[in-house]
């Protein structure tokens, strides 16, 4: 795989990248453990305009309407533009993104990690082992419509196929289809697709099953949330980091 050349095609300008749109209300606050935005839990006045005032059905419109980073995210028969609310972790690699009805999911990595206000709740999702590597082990923490709390685990292949256009939200950039196979340790059986630079490894994209038998999420970047300078300094660090083998 070449990751030494950077391979977009079309790049959103340094000035449309913004951080996080100044609110963190409702189920976001719960999930991060902070305290209220406004008297009584509602949005900002800042908060209310943003997610009020967007009437197109045409989520890259609403995107482009908006001055922050945000997501065009499809799940439960559901679309909907969600905007980043904060960003944390060892250098930004948490972000949480808040959609108009408070529905909210976790990135980590650019990958789901957790989510609240759904139907079905993912309460974890994560990566033991390097997910640079082509084989890694994912754990899945979940709760049905009814309540109860699942627990799997699968070994995962990732197979990634050369760079290609692929048209976004606000833009278009040559990435990687990988496709993430999951044998469960239940004995069920899963796929899901990413869309990655091939040079810093970015996720611009994805549509998965977060567990088995799972409602899908597929979601796509809008307005990115990083850097350029980021964005380079990832793609220096891969070129230059050891082969890490994976362990059981």
């Amino acid at each position: 795989m070449d990751r030494d050349t950077r391979c977009a095609t079309q790049r959103v300008p340094p000035r449309d990248r913004r951080k996080a749109v100044p609110f963190r209300c409702g189920i976001l606050l719960a999930a991060l453990g902070l305290a209220g935005c406004t008297q009584g839990g509602g949005l900002s006045p800042m908060g209310e305009t943003v997610l009020g005032s967007l009437r197109s059905p045409d989520l890259a419109a609403q995107a482009a309407e908006l001055p922050y980073a945000s997501l065009a995210v499809n799940s439960e028969g559901n679309q909907a533009l969600m905007v980043m609310a904060h960003r944390t972790g060892e250098k930004g690699r948490d972000t949480f993104w808040q959609a108009g009805d408070y529905a909210t999911l976790h990135l980590r990595d650019g990958l789901p990690m957790s989510s609240m206000g759904f139907h079905e709740t993912l309460l974890g999702r994560w990566l033991e082992n390097d997910a640079k590597n082509d084989t890694y082990r994912v754990h899945a923490h979940w709760r049905d419509r009814s309540g109860q709390e699942h627990l799997d685990v699968a070994m995962a292949t990732l197979t990634c196929e050369a760079a290609r256009p692929v048209d976004l939200p606000l833009t278009t950039a040559r990435l990687e289809r990988c496709t993430e196979r999951l044998e469960w340790q239940s004995g069920l059986r899963s796929k899901g697709e990413l869309w990655r630079d091939p040079a810093s490894l970015r996720i611009w994209g994805g549509n998965m099953t977060l567990w088995p038998r799972g409602h899908r999420l597929k979601w796509q970047v809008a307005r990115p949330w990083w850097s350029d300078a980021e964005d380079q300094a990832q793609g220096e660090a891969i070129s230059v980091a050891p082969v890490i083998t994976g362990t059981e």
